[in-house]
């Protein structure tokens, strides 16, 4: 059953105040997506896209971006056809109960995984950058802690957040692009060179982790307020990061050229540094854009607590408040797992190698079996009924 919605509580004066902790709005989903999606993968995506498919780099970002468009299509589809469902009724409902069950776990599975990666990577650099001194079990305890704090309650308070923080961190994202170009000297980028196979199944792997959390997609219909309509609002959510993520790239390539993208740590925030607006904007303009990599990795470890928690609560078939519990089982196991790689490079080498074939399955393949299977099943009614 989906979480219960109402929340109360009395403020001076004796006056009741209406939360609703359930239901989010198509702005505010599209706002959490766009912070979603540009987690730590937007750090280093350039240079990974350089270093695998060369001066094609900003095409294998487009083409990559334009697939995960297609498959964010058929994921709110099935949202559309059953808003109160999450993909653990759906693939119960397609496969039965065991397999379907059993089907589920590995997706959360899959969400854990993917949200301890993505923790392990957010401290160590946050570590190597910021704060050397500090140990590394505070910082990701920390992090889980105050991200399981904020979906306690529910998703729309983060949602609320990112709806706000929105104006303040795109439209000034959206200028800094428009005004490194306007600093580019010599176009490293020419001549255009088509992307070839090989570069395009590397690139795909490097893709993959700026869309990872597409896997909440699938628990996400019963929390909207108009699950039919979510299928164009988070197409035009990934439209616009395989937009920005092109862009970035692009003027990445241009400014540096491929030998020297290559080799760069942080290329998205580093051509930053190239524009200045002292007096008038920031003197820094890459501290924006590490600030907003900051809260797009908290906001994503948060959903991941969330949506992971409603998995069990789905697959345990009990009320929404037991997704609190649950939360009590996911922190620590999200701590554990998030200490087990030996290093930084261990973590990011996992999750570019291993996971995207976990999230072909989960978020591509998987979804097009539901579909079709429900569609033959559609068909055969519509058959016995004529």
């Amino acid at each position: 059953m989906a979480e219960t919605a109402v929340h109360f509580h009395e403020e001076k004066g004796g006056t009741l105040m209406f939360s609703d902790n359930h239901k989010i709005s198509l702005r505010q989903m599209q706002a959490l997506f766009c912070f979603y999606f540009l987690g730590t993968a937007s750090l280093f995506l350039p240079a990974e896209l350089a270093e695998g498919s060369g001066r094609a780099c900003w095409l294998v970002m487009l083409i990559g971006g334009l697939l995960a468009a297609f498959f964010s299509l058929v994921l709110t589809y099935l949202g559309k056809k059953e808003p109160t469902w999450t993909v653990v009724e759906w693939l119960r409902n397609t496969f039965g109960g065991v397999l379907g069950s059993v089907l589920a776990v590995l997706i959360a599975g899959k969400i854990a995984v993917d949200a301890m990666l993505e923790v392990r990577i957010f401290t160590e650099i946050l570590r190597s950058t910021m704060l050397p001194h500090t140990p590394l079990w505070l910082m990701v305890g920390t992090l889980l802690a105050l991200s399981a704090f904020g979906v306690a309650r529910g998703i729309e308070g983060q949602a609320r957040g990112a709806e706000i923080l929105f104006f303040f961190v795109f439209p000034p994202f959206v200028l800094l692009l428009f005004a490194v170009a306007l600093t580019a000297g010599e176009a490293y980028f020419l001549p255009v060179q088509l992307p070839k196979l090989d570069g395009l199944r590397r690139g795909a792997a490097y893709v993959q982790p700026l869309f990872q959390a597409m896997i909440f997609l699938l628990f996400l219909p019963p929390f909207l307020e108009k699950p039919e309509k979510g299928q164009k609002s988070l197409f035009a959510v990934c439209l616009l990061t395989t937009f920005l993520m092109t862009a970035a790239t692009f003027l990445c390539l241009t400014v540096y050229g491929v030998e020297s993208l290559s080799h760069k740590i942080f290329p998205t925030v580093q051509v930053m540094e190239r524009v200045r607006f002292s007096g008038i904007f920031l003197g820094r303009q890459d501290i924006l854009l590490l600030w907003f990599w900051m809260v797009s990795a908290f906001l994503y470890v948060s959903g991941a607590l969330f949506f992971g928690s409603v998995c069990c609560v789905r697959l345990c078939r009990q009320s929404g408040q037991g997704r609190r519990y649950w939360l009590l089982l996911w922190v620590p196991l999200l701590f554990i797992g998030a200490m087990i790689p030996q290093d930084l490079a261990a973590a990011y080498d996992f999750r570019n190698k291993i996971q995207p074939i976990f999230s072909a399955l989960t978020t591509a393949l998987l979804p097009l079996l539901v579909l079709g299977v429900r569609i033959v099943k559609e068909r055969g009614k519509h058959r016995e009924t004529a």
